[in-house]
C-alpha cells in the first residue's frame, strides 16, 4: 500500500509545476479572455461534451483568471500565446483529475491504487464504484437529456431567423426566433435539479429563489441566443458584459431590483472574492474579470449547458450554511420525496411517503417511501425506501460528502434497523396495515416479498460497494420506471445486476503525461457505449388478464410456488406467471 509521504510529495511536485506555468505570469484578465476564447472554439467544434478537459483545465486557472494581476499582455491573435494556453490547460486538466484522485486515496484508503516504480507513476482505480460513478452520470445526462428534448425541433428554425441578423439588434427575425428560445430555456430549466418551486419567495440571502430563477433564465436566453448566432454566422466567441447593464436589463425586463440584481450575480459569478472565500469555481460559469472594466465573461456554449441551480445551492450551502439548513434543506428534501414517489405512482405502484414509526419505537426512523406493487398471482411486492437528497456533487470534495454521518452513509444503518424492526411481531402488524385496505383482489392469503433501496438525488453507490443494500440515483430510477411498464419484476432485476452490466459497458483509458523527470498516466473513464433499460410489457400487455385468469382457473395459489415456507424468509419463483419476486417476505 502506498504510504501517505509519498502521496504528499507527488502532490508537491504538481503543485510546483502548476505554480511555473508561463500563462500565470500574464495579465490575468488578457489570460481569462484568450481561455474563455479557446473553450468557446472548443466547444464550437467538438461540442461542450469535447470541451470538458478544457473547462477542468479552466477551473484550476480561474483563481488566476479574476485576480486582477499585471503581465504580459496576451494577444488574442498571436498563435504563439493560443499554443501556450492550451498546454497550459493540458496540464491543469490533467492537474484537476490528480486533484481528485488524490482527495479520494486521503480520505476514503484503498480506493486508487498507486504504483510508483523508477520515473514513473500510475495510478488506477482500486474501488470500483468509483468509475461506475462517472459512467452512471455520463450515461443519465445523455440519455435522459434524449428523453428530456424528445419533441424539441425548434433549432433549425432559430438558426434560420438568426442567419444573417447583426448581434444584439431588435429585428422582425429576432422577434420571431425569441420565443423559441424561450422554450429550449423553459425545457432546460424543467430539466435541471432545483426541486424547489419556481414561484418559491424562500429568501437565499437578500433575494428570493423567484428573482434568482427569472435572472438566471434571462441569461441562459442570452447564452442560447449567441450559441445559435455562433452556429449560423459562425462568430463563435466570449461574451462581455459590463455589470451595470446587467442590472439595468434585470430592472426594465424582470422588475429585479439593482441591489437586488446585484446579490444575485454576487452569487452566479466568479471572482476574487469568491476565490478569498475558498468557493471552488468549478461552482461557477460566469467569471469577472480582475482590472480594467471587470466586466463579467460569459462563455455561451458552457452557460448554456451548465447545470447552474445545482451550482447556486452550492454557493449558498457555502457562503450562507444557516440560510441553507433554515430556507433550502427541508424543503428540497420534502420535494424530493415527492418526486421520486411521484415517478413510482406513475407505473401504478401504491405509495406511502413520510411514515412515522415512532408509535411502535421513537429511536426508529421515519420510513420515507414505501412502495406496494399488487401482484396478482403472487400477493404484494413492497419496498421500504430510504432517500437521501444532498445537493449533486461538483467535484472530489463534495463527493466525498456522502460519507458523512448524517448523509447517504446513514441511510443504510437506518435500512439496518428498519430490517429489525420489520421482522417483529409490531413490524408484521405495520406492514399488513400499510396493505390495501380492500385486500387482495385474488386470494385471501398471499405472499409478501420484502426489498429495501437506498435512492439519492446523485450517488449510485459510490464508496458504498460493501454495502448489500442496493442503492440507486433518482435519474437512473425514473428511466427505469418509465421504461418498466409498471413490471416490478423488471425492476428487481435491474437493480440486482445494475453494476455489473454498468462495469461491463464502461470504457477506462490510460492518460500519461509528463510532470518534470516522472512520466504520469492515470485511469480515467472515457467514452463508450450508452446502457439503456429494455422496454418492459407488463401493465400494457393485453395478455396480462386472460394470463391471471387462467392461473386462478387452474386452482393455483401464490403458496403452490413453495415446497415449504420458511417462517422468516421466502423467496417467491412466480413459474406459472413467469415472473419473478425475490426478497424477504413474511
Amino acid at each position: 500500500m502506498v504510504e501517505k509521504s509519498q502521496l504528499r510529495d507527488f502532490e508537491q511536485q504538481l503543485d510546483k509545476a502548476l505554480a511555473a506555468l508561463p500563462s500565470l505570469r500574464w495579465s490575468s484578465t488578457s489570460a481569462l479572455g484568450l481561455a474563455s476564447e479557446i473553450y468557446e472554439i472548443g466547444a464550437f467544434g467538438k461540442g461542450p461534451g469535447g470541451a470538458e478537459w478544457i473547462e477542468r483545465g479552466y477551473a484550476i486557472l480561474a483563481s488566476h483568471f479574476v485576480a486582477g494581476t499585471d503581465g504580459y499582455e496576451a494577444e488574442m491573435s498571436r498563435e504563439a500565446d493560443a499554443r501556450q494556453i492550451m498546454d497550459d490547460l493540458a496540464f491543469t486538466q490533467h492537474y484537476y483529475m490528480l486533484r481528485e484522485y488524490l482527495y479520494y486515496s486521503y480520505n476514503v484508503p484503498g480506493s486508487m491504487d498507486w504504483s510508483f516504480e523508477d520515473s514513473r507513476v500510475e495510478i488506477r482505480f482500486a474501488d470500483k464504484s468509483i468509475p461506475r460513478q462517472f459512467f452512471t452520470v455520463h450515461n443519465d445526462q445523455v440519455l435522459g437529456s434524449q428523453h428530456h428534448f424528445r419533441d424539441f425541433n425548434r433549432s433549425d428554425e432559430i438558426m434560420r431567423l438568426l442567419k444573417d441578423e447583426p448581434e444584439g439588434v431588435v429585428t422582425p427575425n429576432l422577434m420571431a426566433a425569441e420565443p423559441l428560445i424561450q422554450e429550449e430555456v423553459d425545457l432546460k430549466l424543467a430539466a435541471y435539479f432545483s426541486l424547489i418551486a419556481s414561484d418559491s419567495q424562500i429568501d437565499l440571502g437578500g433575494y428570493s429563489y423567484h428573482q434568482f430563477l427569472r435572472v438566471y433564465g434571462e441569461l441562459l436566453k442570452k447564452a442560447l441566443y449567441h450559441r445559435y448566432l455562433a452556429r449560423s454566422q459562425e462568430a463563435v466567441g466570449a461574451i462581455y458584459m459590463p455589470e451595470d447593464g446587467l442590472l439595468d436589463g434585470m430592472n426594465e425586463e424582470l422588475g429585479v431590483p439593482p441591489e437586488v440584481g446585484r446579490l444575485i450575480l454576487k452569487d452566479l459569478v466568479y471572482d476574487r472574492d469568491a476565490t478569498a472565500a475558498r468557493v471552488d469555481a468549478t461552482y461557477f460559469s460566469l467569471m469577472r474579470e480582475g482590472s480594467g472594466e471587470r466586466r463579467i465573461v460569459m462563455r455561451p456554449n458552457h452557460f448554456a449547458v451548465a447545470e447552474g441551480l445545482v451550482n447556486m445551492l452550492r454557493v449558498i450551502a457555502q457562503r450562507r450554511p444557516n440560510t441553507f439548513l433554515e430556507q433550502v434543506s427541508n424543503e428540497i428534501g420534502s420535494a424530493f420525496v415527492r418526486r421520486v414517489k411521484a415517478g413510482w405512482e406513475a407505473q401504478g405502484f401504491i405509495c406511502h411517503s413520510e411514515v412515522s414509526l415512532r408509535e411502535f419505537d421513537a429511536s426508529l426512523p421515519d420510513v420515507d417511501l414505501l412502495v406496494i406493487s399488487v401482484e396478482p398471482t403472487l400477493g404484494y411486492v413492497i419496498f421500504v425506501c430510504e432517500l437521501k437528497c444532498p445537493v449533486p456533487p461538483r467535484w472530489a470534495k463534495d463527493q466525498l460528502k456522502v460519507l458523512n454521518k448524517d448523509s447517504v452513509s446513514k441511510a443504510f444503518r437506518q435500512v439496518e434497523a428498519l430490517k429489525r424492526f420489520i421482522k417483529t411481531e409490531d413490524g408484521i402488524r405495520f406492514l399488513s396495515r400499510m396493505l390495501p385496505k380492500e385486500g387482495h383482489p385474488h386470494f385471501e392469503g398471499f405472499v409478501v416479498a420484502l426489498d429495501h433501496l437506498v435512492i439519492t438525488s446523485d450517488n449510485a453507490g459510490m464508496f458504498f460497494g460493501a454495502e448489500s443494500t442496493k442503492v440507486i440515483n433518482f435519474r437512473t430510477l425514473e428511466r427505469l420506471l418509465r421504461r418498466s411498464d409498471g413490471d416490478m419484476a423488471l425492476i428487481q432485476h435491474v437493480l440486482a445486476t445494475y453494476a455489473e452490466h454498468a462495469d461491463a459497458a464502461l470504457v477506462t483509458t490510460m492518460v500519461e503525461f509528463p510532470l518534470g523527470p516522472l512520466t504520469v498516466a492515470y485511469e480515467a473513464v472515457t467514452a463508450g457505449p450508452l446502457m439503456e433499460f429494455l422496454q418492459g410489457h407488463w401493465r400494457s400487455d393485453p395478455e396480462l388478464g386472460a394470463m391471471v385468469e387462467a392461473f386462478i382457473s387452474d386452482g393455483y395459489h401464490p403458496f403452490d410456488t413453495f415446497e415449504h415456507r420458511p417462517p422468516d424468509i421466502v423467496v417467491a419463483d412466480h413459474r406459472k406467471s413467469g415472473r419473478q419476486a425475490e426478497g424477504e417476505g413474511s
